[in-house]
């Protein structure tokens, strides 16, 4: 039985150098710029993003003490520089995120440590 084990260890590593390595859930985290939907407090897509509305939403969301991340797609970072300055003064760190592999529209997200309980956030409206 050991044999087995083994054998089956063997083919996952070789698995894992010709494929990478297998990653949990990649569609989700495709969406939501890199991270799990149970870690998003809050998320705005390009559109939202361009209003005050939108604008306001990310930046109320930014006062929620479990954020601990800003991620912002590359190609709204000029339109969410109001949310890099108020994510600097309040400590929080923020990254620019590019990936041709992102799909949706989801443009700039609050991140948790840890998984949330945000039934919805607001880009999902």
């Amino acid at each position: 039985m050991s044999g087995f084990n083994k054998q089956d260890d063997l083919s996952k590593t070789l698995a894992a150098g010709i494929h990478g390595t297998p990653e949990l859930r990649p569609d989700e985290k495709r969406r939501y710029l890199g991270f799990f939907r149970e870690r998003v407090i809050q998320a705005v897509t390009f559109d939202q993003i361009r209003t005050k509305e939108g604008l306001g939403v990310m930046l109320e969301a930014l006062k929620d003490k479990r954020g601990v991340e800003l991620a912002i797609h590359q190609d709204a970072r000029g339109v969410a520089m109001p949310l890099i300055v108020q994510a600097q003064r309040k400590g929080l760190d923020f990254t620019i995120v590019s990936n041709p592999n992102f799909v949706g529209e989801v443009a700039v997200v609050l991140i948790a440590n840890h998984a949330v309980d945000v039934a919805q956030v607001w880009a999902e409206r």
